[in-house]
């Protein structure tokens, strides 16, 4: 992957990380990105593996559920339903208020028309679709308010970048067990970017894993300006 590539990436989730905190009135330092990556979602196949992995839907679920640390959620959009695939809404699935509740004679004759599995999914909820375009996003807070999933996708290939972030702080124990602990000079700023971003380098996997760790421990750091720190 180029140093471009990788500098476009965390600008997009830096971009996300700064509107959650404005949308939220979250003091920015105390958000971090826990997890982010590319998905690909396509059309008759089925998901093996992590969420990374392709498949054509997504089954109901909260993230905070799938991790605890999850607190803020984002799906950002790299293609276009009816462009680049059809079905695929992402749709939130929320409880009917008792004023908006069907009538119960015509709700009963609907639920009858379903299977088992689908009238457990519908009876009492609210389904909200957001039709996805390119270069548009979600954003919501992760818990058990937000139930989502994926409509399956019928044709095409379905493109996105699902975000997570946590408002858990570092201990200060985790800067002091690091190599090279919080950043105190531009200096130290950059000489982060380019150990934990832009090295290309041979790694093994636990070297790998322990590299991304601090790049999300300090990412304030390494985002902000000193005096924000």
């Amino acid at each position: 992957v180029s140093a471009a590539t990788i500098i476009q990436f965390v600008r997009l989730v830096e971009r996300v990380r700064r509107t959650i905190a404005h949308e939220y009135g979250l003091p920015l330092k105390t958000l971090l990105p826990l997890q982010a990556y590319s998905r690909k979602y396509v059309a008759g196949t089925t998901q093996k593996g992590g969420g990374g992995g392709e498949g054509d839907f997504v089954i109901l679920h909260t993230d905070e559920a799938t991790h605890s640390g999850y607190h803020y959620s984002c799906v950002l959009y790299l293609s276009t339903q009816g462009v680049d695939f059809e079905g695929g809404d992402f749709v939130f699935n929320d409880p009917i208020p008792k004023e908006e509740m069907p009538d119960t004679e015509e709700n009963e004759y609907e639920l009858d028309l379903m299977s088992l599995e689908e009238e457990i999914r519908r009876t009492g909820r609210k389904f909200t679709p957001f039709h996805p375009t390119r270069g548009a996003a979600v954003i919501f807070s992760s818990g058990w308010e937000n139930m989502h999933e994926v409509e399956k996708i019928t044709s095409g290939t379905r493109y996105a970048v699902p975000c997570f972030f946590t408002t858990c702080p570092v201990p200060d124990a985790a800067y002091e067990q690091m190599h090279v602990g919080k950043p105190k000079t531009n200096e130290d700023i950059a000489d982060d970017w380019l150990h934990l971003l832009l090295a290309h380098r041979e790694e093994s996997p636990v070297e790998g894993v322990g590299r991304v760790k601090e790049l999300l421990m300090k990412w304030h750091m390494m985002c902000a300006p000193l005096s924000e720190h």
